[in-house]
């Protein structure tokens, strides 16, 4: 009787430690938060608020997220908001918002960055945080301080967030 005792705990032991480690390490984390951002090129804002910009879903029953491209669901925008990014994978990075877009930055005429009203080099391999604001100038500009009192606030990405995302839901 106790040896059967020992052996049910010890399945029981491997269950419950299975299943710790499936839950920690092995099952895809749900990822959503969003973040802000402004983009002025030679000291005009961009638009990002046009259909070609924006990340659409088909609207189905169920879980479609397996057939979901991982690049895309980095970081991409919806609903016509084109100053609030939707991320959905670990790992994102400004680079991946402006790739998964079509937008090309323009280096070579000079990128001035800034998160939080913070100055950042290498911007477009910057991690994108939630609720994080980006004020990415490209190009001429004027004064900084003045590109900065624009930056997206949280206020504003709380209320997008409370919108729906394509699908009504």
């Amino acid at each position: 009787m106790k040896k059967f005792l020992l052996i049910i705990l010890l399945l029981v032991g491997v269950g419950v430690g299975g299943y710790f480690y499936y839950d920690n390490f092995i099952k895809e984390k749900d990822v959503h938060y969003h973040a802000g951002f402004r983009v002025y090129v030679d000291g005009k804002l961009q638009d990002f608020s046009d259909i070609k910009y924006m990340h659409y879903e088909p609207c189905s029953e169920g879980d479609s997220h397996h057939d979901e491209d991982d690049q895309i669901e980095k970081a991409h925008l919806h609903d016509k908001v084109g100053d609030v990014v939707h991320v959905h994978r670990d790992g994102a990075v400004w680079g991946d918002l402006f790739k998964n877009i079509g937008y090309k930055i323009d280096e070579k005429k000079g990128l001035l960055a800034y998160v939080n009203g913070e100055k950042v080099d290498g911007v477009l391999s910057y991690p994108i945080k939630p609720y994080d604001s980006l004020v990415l100038l490209v190009g001429k500009h004027g004064d900084v301080k003045g590109y900065l009192k624009k930056a997206v606030v949280k206020r504003h990405i709380v209320e997008v967030e409370g919108m729906s995302e394509s699908c009504g839901d």
